[in-house]
């Protein structure tokens, strides 16, 4: 199609489009924001510090399918980056996510022009993808291996793709960003219905069908079926789904339904479009998994709304109107992404036990703490473990059983072997932890939900816990009756830090 666009206009819009993109992600808090995004700081750093990864403590543990690992590759992402330009880890943090927002435009531009080799799709695909909510929630100053996957999803659907023209030249390229996606986070197994639908589509490639009407209708309703077979499993209602998946890929997500009705029942269909029907299929019966499904079928979203736009702009009489048209939808779109990025932040009437970001009460608490302590601190807030291990990295009890290998304090366990027709098997790793002596994830959640008073209590001397560092915004039953019996030895408001010596 002919858009007429100089290639000034188009170097004009690519420069704006790398500017909203930094723009967006302009950070609206003074520090890193999230929750995981602070374990994934602790164990980055822990990598710079020891020059290794301490939880490779069996081969698997480097995709995390191990007790007490994480899934590697963003770790070892952040540290390098953190060396190389030398700053801290936060710093370094956001340095490499918004890199990582900007090279998302990349890869689902290279994404789109193997589906449609067409400049405006192409772009819109990577307007659409990079600037939605979704993946802007996970390329802001929050380090998590879902944003790395997203943005190296693409460009593995791109060379799957490609390997149909150059197997050899290809398939290397495909096994590598396999592996990468294997080594970032457990929606590596959401690739399957990927690989599979790309075979498949092979297979079915020569099959002509007389109608595409009847070929639109029986994968409609063959995706019904599965739709509604979904919810009933899952529980859940279907304006509910709705609501979840367009949270995260915005306004332009309206156009994803004429989108996906135009290559549906499109006559001459592409090898790619077939393609794309098919990974919708296969991916179908996934769709109540919301927490994992709303980021994954964010490329197939960002493809599907492409083809809407294209088909509006293609058949309108007047196309410069059509051009504004797109472009009002489009402000509003980045309206929206900003608002959730403002929104979610949450940065005035804060009422919560902690804010969506570090406060400086904690990085203070967390400074003190890493000065003036040198023995076993525990804290019965989840989210403020995190933030003092991120930024002190101290000897603390965590939450996070990762924790305990890279601080050297992992007991003697056992595992044995999951069944391969469990769940667990493909979502945790095929090994089940058992009879694990020292510090455990159980004995934090005892000391949390019992505290001091409780029959677990006497925990705490056992494994020789000195100090408490409390939020005092939230409830904590930790202390209980023997709050009279120790030292408060900081407090600056929010997070006061007890000595616990007079009490073992």
């Amino acid at each position: 199609m002919d858009y007429n666009f100089s290639k000034r206009t188009w170097i004009f819009l690519w420069i704006c489009l790398i500017l909203i993109n930094v723009i967006l992600r302009f950070p609206v808090t003074p520090h890193e924001i999230g929750n995981d995004s602070f374990l994934i700081h602790f164990i980055s750093d822990s990598i710079s510090v020891s020059g290794h990864a301490k939880w490779w403590i069996h081969p698997l543990s480097i995709v995390g399918l191990y007790p007490f690992s994480q899934a590697s590759a963003l770790p070892f992402f952040l540290s390098g980056v953190s060396q190389l330009i030398s700053l801290a880890m936060e710093q370094a943090m956001w340095v490499s996510l918004v890199s990582l927002g900007i090279f998302s435009l990349f890869t689902s531009y290279l994404m789109a022009g193997v589906i449609n080799n067409d400049k405006i799709f192409k772009f819109i695909t990577a307007l659409i993808y990079s600037t939605s909510p979704g993946i802007l929630y996970l390329t802001t100053w929050s380090a998590s291996g879902r944003g790395f996957f997203l943005v190296m999803l693409p460009l593995f659907i791109y060379f799957l793709i490609k390997y149909r023209f150059s197997k050899l030249k290809y398939v290397f390229f495909t096994i590598i960003l396999f592996i990468l996606l294997f080594a970032t986070h457990n929606l590596f197994l959401l690739v399957i219905p990927i690989v599979l639908s790309f075979f498949f589509a092979i297979l079915i490639r020569n099959i002509q069908f007389k109608s595409s009407v009847f070929f639109g209708s029986i994968v409609l309703l063959a995706l019904f079926l599965f739709l509604f077979m979904e919810l009933s499993i899952q529980e859940t209602t279907l304006d509910k789904l709705i609501l979840n998946y367009s949270r995260y890929v915005g306004i332009m997500g309206f156009f994803t339904i004429g989108g996906f009705i135009s290559i549906l029942f499109k006559k001459n269909r592409t090898f790619e479009e077939s393609f794309i029907i098919l990974v919708l299929l296969f991916f179908t019966p996934l769709f109540g998994i919301v927490m994992y499904a709303k980021y994954f079928m964010l490329p197939l979203e960002a493809l599907l709304a492409s083809y809407g736009v294209v088909n509006l702009i293609r058949i309108s009489q007047n196309r410069k109107t059509a051009y504004y048209i797109m472009l009002i939808f489009i402000i509003i779109s980045m309206g929206v992404s900003e608002y959730y990025q403002f929104g979610r932040s949450n940065i005035e009437g804060q009422s919560k036990s902690n804010a969506y970001w570090a406060e400086e009460s904690t990085i203070n608490a967390a400074q003190w703490t890493k000065s003036f302590t040198n023995k076993l601190v525990y804290t019965d807030d989840g989210v403020l473990n995190r933030r003092v291990l991120a930024y002190s990295g101290v000897n603390m009890f965590s939450e996070g059983p990762v924790v305990y290998p890279i601080q050297g304090t992992l007991g003697d366990f056992n595992v044995s072997m999951r069944s391969p027709f469990s769940s667990l098997f493909y979502l945790d790793g095929p090994y089940n932890l058992e009879n694990q002596t020292g510090m455990t994830t159980w004995i934090w959640y005892k000391l949390y939900s019992e505290g001091l008073d409780g029959r677990w209590g006497n925990l705490a001397q056992n494994f020789n816990v000195n100090y408490y560092i409390k939020n005092e915004r939230a409830i904590s039953v930790f202390l209980g009756s023997r709050i009279g019996e120790v030292d408060k030895v900081f407090d600056n408001g929010n997070i006061s830090i007890w000595n616990l010596r007079n009490l073992f």
